[in-house]
């Protein structure tokens, strides 16, 4: 029925990134000033464009003034990003 998991066994487990831990939401948050990421419509599988990452980090982050600026590519295969602040 249901198998109680050790601590250990926890972590070792292979989840699915979503929201706070997904690996985009980590490839933002770790950008430092003037880093730039590149993330493809291939590998993004949200309804919502990663704009609204970057809304969500800069709102939780205020107080240290992040900003981001978020951009769609021209050929519409993905979006720019770049931590401004």
């Amino acid at each position: 029925m249901f198998k109680k998991l050790t601590p250990e066994e926890f972590d070792r487990l292979p989840i699915k990134g979503w929201g706070r831990s997904s690996p985009v939401y980590h490839a933002i948050i770790s950008l430092r000033k003037e880093e730039a990421i590149m993330v493809l419509k291939s590998q993004w599988k949200r309804n919502k464009p990663p704009s609204s990452i970057c809304r969500s980090i800069e709102k939780k982050f205020a107080d240290m003034k992040v900003k981001y600026k978020c951009v769609a590519l021209a050929d519409n295969t993905g979006w720019a990003i770049k931590r401004i602040a």
